[in-house]
């Protein structure tokens, strides 16, 4: 069936889709319905945060009574993945999991922050959306992200930051659209910029936008899901899962004896991104070689350079500590290589990396970034999945290993416009 005949079937095509948000202290629920080409959201919420697993299945038996909405004629089930409070992250989840498998019906995770994100209102020049959310103990949750022609290009997957990285966050952005050639407006939105004082006039002096202070809305959640569900971007429930970007709240009892105190902070490290010089060869490959079973060399990284293909290094305190090759055709990129050294590893460093390669790729014009990784790299592919890589392929026994048996590799693909 030709694409354009897909479009036309999901324009016509009835949908109803339910969705769930207690990420916050507000519980709320929508109920979309799309009919024709046209959407109705009927919603209610409850505030009170230590309420929300008593109060979520009333509510949304109070939402389908609304929308005259039976539950075997639900098409899918949204949720606000966060990030937000553990217990609350877990409720919503818990309760679209719970409902989706009982109807067998798919899942559409929807971060918290870009819903914030596609709740400004839009703008005729391109704008990336900088969505920050107060994180409590000093700290923000922070995601960026872009609209594009089919819906929304996650530029930065959430982090955590503490609130005097956000500058230099800020600061990183914009040197990076400089390098790119990026004639690009920043916008920042969330609570963040009510929940800390001074925030949005210490930003002003970057010539950023400010946007609204308010957090994700249930209906934005539905509207989200609508999308996943008409770009067959939904999950099984199984594999549903809350957004938890704070992994730690407090320090061991074995930490705390070593003299650790207070609480753990963001680990997210501000670098410099820039092309690799031909200086720079030798500190690549001896990351490479500690990284990798079977390591580019120096000639295979002066090869690359001399195919055309792109180079980018991540430095701190004057030293590479990451790269990225990446190879451009017309409209379409692969990301050949991607490492970050060990003891850099786990600061936010690759994910940095990462948003600036697809950056340079959809300056020249790439719409999808591929790549492949070995299967047993759960580190990797965690990053890629966190990213919006989504995983189109497998190709058998690609990789060696030291062993006789060899390795599967996962293909993985992003849309970048």
């Amino acid at each position: 069936m030709p694409l354009s005949t897909i479009k036309a079937v999901i324009t016509l095509m009835k949908v109803n889709i339910l969705a769930l948000d207690s990420a916050s202290a507000v519980c709320g629920i929508s109920a979309l319905c799309f009919d024709k080409g046209q959407a109705t959201v009927y919603s209610a919420q409850h505030s009170g945060s230590t309420q929300h697993a008593e109060r979520i299945l009333p509510l949304v038996e109070q939402v389908l009574e609304q929308a005259q909405i039976a539950r075997q004629d639900l098409h899918a089930i949204a949720f606000a993945q966060g990030p937000g409070g553990f217990t609350g992250l877990r409720v919503a989840c818990g309760v679209a999991q719970g409902i989706a498998h009982a109807l067998g019906l798919q899942i559409a995770a929807v971060p918290s922050l870009l819903a914030i994100a596609a709740q400004q209102e839009p703008t005729t020049a391109p704008t990336i959306e900088l969505v920050v959310v107060d994180a409590r103990m000093q700290e923000i949750y922070l995601g960026a992200y872009q609209r594009t022609a089919t819906g929304w290009y996650s530029l930065h997957k959430p982090v955590l930051i503490s609130v005097d990285q956000l500058h230099h966050y800020i600061q990183q952005l914009n040197s990076q659209l400089i390098d790119l050639g990026l004639t690009t407006a920043i916008r920042l939105s969330g609570d963040a910029l009510q929940a800390f004082d001074g925030l949005c006039k210490a930003v002003q002096q970057y010539d950023v936008l400010i946007g609204t202070a308010e957090l994700a809305r249930a209906e934005t959640i539905a509207q989200l899901g609508l999308l996943a569900y008409q770009q067959n971007q939904l999950i099984d429930p199984a594999l549903a899962a809350p957004l938890y970007v704070r992994n730690r709240v407090a320090f061991t009892i074995v930490e705390r004896e070593q003299g650790l105190g207070g609480n753990p902070s963001a680990t997210w490290q501000s670098v410099q991104l820039r092309a690799l010089e031909v200086d720079d060869i030798s500190q690549v490959v001896a990351i490479e070689a500690s990284l990798q079973q079977h390591p580019w060399s120096a000639t295979q990284f002066e090869s690359s350079l001399s195919a055309g293909h792109f180079v980018w290094v991540a430095t701190f305190a004057g030293q590479v500590v990451a790269y990225a090759v990446v190879m451009l055709t017309v409209d379409e990129s692969e990301l050949l290589l991607i490492g970050v050294s060990e003891s850099h590893q786990r600061q936010g460093i690759a994910q940095q990396l990462l948003c600036y390669a697809e950056q340079a790729a959809r300056a020249k014009g790439s719409v999808k970034m591929h790549l492949e990784v070995r299967v047993s790299n759960s580190a990797a592919i965690e990053l890629y999945q966190g990213a919006g890589y989504r995983q189109v392929g497998l190709r058998k026994n690609y990789y060696s290993t030291d062993t006789t048996q060899r390795e599967h590799a996962a293909l993985y693909t992003k849309v970048l416009a």
